[in-house]
């Protein structure tokens, strides 16, 4: 643990802190629990930094977006839509994913092919200037497919706070970001639906009297792995009894509490790959860890968010 926690923070590649103390944000488990493929490094964000926040070869990402099914790799269907409205993945509100996922979802279960301009067709791209610069989310569209989510998550105040940069690991044999990176503020202006011909209009036309209420339900691990949103499970991970459907533990819905662990020594005196070591280290940091996620419900700011999206 204490070697992982050197080479994430290595892998920052942020320049050594002068005499003021830095402060960054770390979440314990985050590879583990969201099957991030090990070709990605989770680099770690200073307490300063924000989503407008740009480092050379990384992209921002937010927890939020992950409890809201968001994996790594991600699949076509989602940087196909992200080119499309030429945004970055963290301007989609937490809510905006989840539509995308379960329509991924709802599509694949008809056997009708997933396209963005199918999607795109059903919803549109709005502005969302309360939650911040640059920060969208999608709409329905009249008389369009409708996907209902229970009321505690139509909110997406502070889903912005909990952020962490995705680079790529050295050797991965990943390509550069085929998708927008750099938050940008969209254009504002109307998003046409497309001009569909001939299958895909009568496949889309097929889906226009498709309502889904409290469609979190339908946001499993299980579901995401099955429906190609998430990476199969490996060998291993089968003899465990992962790919079994009735095993609940693997089927639950995605938001989880992880532990959230602030970096706050002095970065002047001990490097931040000494800093992180310390962190991992065992003992009373260890403890601490465990008494912190007994807590992690009540601390994490996830069930107090209300606002407009």
């Amino acid at each position: 643990m204490a070697q992982k926690g050197k080479e994430i923070v290595e892998a920052s590649g942020m320049p050594p802190v002068g005499a003021k103390a830095a402060r960054y944000r770390s979440f314990e488990g985050l590879q583990e629990r969201f099957r991030i493929c090990e070709e990605y490094d989770i680099v770690l964000m200073r307490k300063d930094e924000s989503y407008l926040t740009t480092r050379p070869g990384c992209f921002v990402l937010s927890l939020d977006l992950l409890e809201a099914g968001l994996r790594l790799s991600m699949p076509e269907i989602e940087k196909e839509l992200l080119r499309s409205w030429k945004v970055a993945p963290i301007q989609l509100t937490p809510i905006s994913w989840r539509t995308i996922f379960i329509f991924c979802i709802i599509c694949k279960k008809r056997k009708i092919e997933v396209t963005a301009e199918i999607f795109r067709n059903h919803f549109s791209l709005a502005c969302s200037p309360q939650s911040g610069m640059g920060i969208v989310y999608v709409k329905h569209r009249t008389n369009r497919m409708r996907i209902n989510f229970s009321p505690r998550l139509s909110n997406n105040k502070g889903w912005t706070g909990r952020l962490f940069f995705v680079g790529r690991r050295k050797g991965a044999d990943i390509p550069e970001w085929d998708f927008p990176v750099r938050v940008v503020e969209p254009l504002r202006k109307a998003d046409m639906a497309p001009f569909l011909i001939q299958g895909a209009a009568a496949a889309s036309q097929s889906l226009n009297t498709v309502g889904v209420n409290h469609a979190e339900g339908y946001l499993t691990e299980y579901k995401l792995v099955k429906y190609k949103l998430s990476r199969a499970w490996d060998d291993e991970e089968v003899a465990a009894g992962r790919g079994q459907k009735e095993m609940a533990k693997y089927a639950q819905t995605i938001p989880v509490s992880l532990y959230l662990t602030r970096l706050d020594e002095d970065v002047s005196a001990r490097g931040p790959a000494q800093k992180a070591k310390a962190v991992a280290r065992g003992g009373a940091v260890k403890e601490a860890l465990e008494t912190a996620a007994t807590a992690g419900a009540a601390s994490l700011p996830q069930s107090k968010r209300k606002g407009k999206r």
